[in-house]
């Protein structure tokens, strides 16, 4: 090997160096400007609002002129919020070309190991509020059960990838809350969950169907009313990671999970704004039967079976505002088929394109929670309930941005706060006022994206 051409390397090396200490500070800016008053992990730092609460006027979100949203408005006419569960960006995207992932994690015995091919049908992992916790230990994200160090290969989920190229993929979309899958669900309507952790006590896991506001003696984990000072301890004590858990279950109460709470539906209610929320059969996901007013009154007949959208589409009766949840089988949700989940999705996105309605549709993919599996990447400490782990996003639409990874720093309630935008609707809570607005997704000044029409693939045996 000549001299030159080892000079050459380690120019070359040197650049990559510099190139990945860039693309870290650029992250550490982004958390710092992601909520207001937030941490951004350091220590001492502790947020201005610890519970997410009603806001006045929402924070201006930098790079969103009032320029941009004027033209989103004029392109953006429908909006499809489609939750899928349990997964993270390394698991599903970790190897993507440019985002942020990995192909190994670190245990909590402080060894490296590889992120091992999962199977199709990989085994739950524990995701409980407390494991998110556990799990990121302070940020050191070094502390996942065993089986959730695994990862798919681009082979294994080729339309999910698909999509990821030719539309908008987002490496630093975080799940609102810890875990678990119930209660993250109801953070996509309300921005919150009234102090809740969990949709019932202990957990979610082998447990019976629940009512939530159809059974009065049902009972969940929530956060009891807590001075700041108490607040701010308990804050902390989720830095330590397991070591803070006493503390934590210290503060907890059980409560019937059927309470009140502004909702999403109850601002493009107001307005005269459709919506549906279009649900697979899940017993666990339900997240507005927890709604005493939407549960009891006219509200509920918006919520509808997971089949009525594609009739909806067809008929051209699509609302303005679309949650649409598969059932548990075709969710994602280990130990379920990730093929069948991601061909129901290849379907209804086929379903979509051809019709009229994409030309003005928004659809943003996401997962509901981590699922126990490993990610590298700590989430923004922003008050007592999250952020959680990061999840895969996904923005598919005419006017996503193609090839293009969306670097900033988003959660459930950046969904939230893009529908705000489009439809000049007020924020919900603190977390949707002071969070982003996606539209750093979009390119409404180029010429539209054609539609992406795949077929759905044949599944591995059992």
């Amino acid at each position: 090997m000549s001299l030159g051409s080892r000079s050459s390397r380690r120019h070359h090396r040197a650049l990559q160096h510099r190139a990945i200490a860039l693309v870290v500070l650029a992250s550490v800016l982004v958390a710092c400007v992601f909520h207001n008053g937030a941490s951004n992990g350091s220590p001492g730092s502790i947020p201005s609002d610890l519970e997410p609460g009603d806001v006045v006027h929402p924070s201006p979100i930098p790079g969103s002129t009032d320029q941009t949203i004027e033209l989103a408005r004029t392109k953006i006419k429908h909006i499809v919020f489609v939750i899928k569960e349990n997964r993270t960006f390394d698991t599903l995207f970790g190897r993507f070309p440019g985002a942020d992932g990995v192909t190994q994690g670190t245990t909590c015995d402080g060894k490296t190991v590889p992120l091992l091919r999962a199977p199709d049908r990989v085994g739950d992992q524990l995701h409980s509020f407390f494991d998110g916790i556990t799990d990121i230990n302070g940020g050191k994200m070094d502390c996942f059960a065993q089986g959730g160090y695994v990862q798919y290969l681009p082979q294994d989920i080729p339309h999910y990838w698909a999509y990821a190229r030719r539309y908008t993929l987002a490496d630093r979309f975080f799940s609102s809350i810890y875990g678990p899958t119930g209660i993250e669900h109801l953070w996509t309507f309300a921005s919150q969950s009234d102090h809740f952790i969990d949709h019932e006590r202990p957990g979610q896991f082998g447990s019976a169907s629940r009512e939530f506001c159809d059974d009065p003696l049902e009972t969940a984990l929530a956060f009891r009313s807590m001075a700041r000072q108490e607040q701010e301890r308990i804050y902390q004590a989720e830095d330590e990671g397991a070591q803070g858990l006493a503390q934590i279950r210290a503060s907890l109460t059980s409560r019937w999970p059927c309470f009140d709470v502004k909702v999403l539906p109850d601002l493009l209610q107001q307005r005269g704004i459709s919506w549906k929320d279009y649900r697979g059969e899940n017993p666990f996901v339900q997240p507005l039967r927890m709604v005493r007013h939407v549960r009891f009154s006219s509200m509920y007949r918006n919520v509808v079976d997971v089949s009525e959208f594609m009739r909806d589409v067809k008929a051209r009766k699509l609302p303005a505002v679309s949650w649409l949840t598969p059932s548990f089988k075709l969710s994602d949700h280990p130990p379920t088929s990730i093929c069948a989940g991601e061909n129901w999705f290849v379907t209804e996105m086929n379903g979509l394109m051809r019709s009229p309605y994409w030309s003005s549709t928004a659809v943003i993919l996401t997962w509901d929670d981590f699922g126990g599996f490993y990610d590298h990447v700590p989430p923004p400490h922003v008050d007592l309930y999250g952020l959680g782990p990061r999840v895969p996003a996904i923005v598919i639409s005419p006017w996503a941005r193609s090839g293009f990874i969306d670097h900033d720093t988003m959660e459930f309630a950046s969904v939230l706060r893009f529908i705000e935008t489009i439809f000049d609707l007020p924020p919900l809570t603190s977390r949707d006022a002071n969070t982003n607005d996606m539209l750093n997704a979009f390119d409404f000044t180029g010429r539209p994206r054609p539609p992406l029409l795949m077929r759905p693939r044949t599944c591995p045996a059992r």
